[in-house]
């Protein structure tokens, strides 16, 4: 049997545990499906989402062992103005989770933009 659990975010910040889920059962994270847009004000503004099993995000960390997944979202454009975008994907994973640990969702912001969307894990 497979389920689902979500990180859902919203914001314009460096954040720690932006979303969080305790897991309810002993499982297999086989998968997380990611679904972000973001809005890009300011040139070379930049957007780095993590799942991770640390409560503390190791996205600038050289050997990190809790990070499950990460995606980056980078606007280049030369005059000002808004520069939206998203992205869609699947990542396909082979996670065991005991019941009760926690999973996070992390982010660091670089410029003015602005994100909404997530995770969603798939649990086996």
């Amino acid at each position: 049997m497979t389920y689902t659990r979500k990180l859902y975010f919203t914001g314009s910040a460096t954040g720690n545990s932006l979303a969080s889920q305790i897991i309810p059962s002993r499982s297999r994270l086989v998968g997380v499906q990611w679904g972000v847009w973001f809005d890009c004000v300011t040139d070379n503004a930049s957007f780095v989402l993590e799942v991770s099993r640390s409560s503390a995000t190791e996205i600038a960390v050289a050997g990190a062992q809790q990070c499950i997944t990460e995606i980056a979202f980078r606007q280049n454009f030369v005059t000002s103005g808004l520069a939206p975008g998203m992205v869609n994907l699947w990542i396909p994973t082979d996670v065991p989770f005991e019941q009760g640990q926690i999973v996070y969702l992390h982010g660091v912001v670089v410029g003015t933009i602005t994100a909404t969307g997530g995770a969603v894990l798939w649990l086996s």
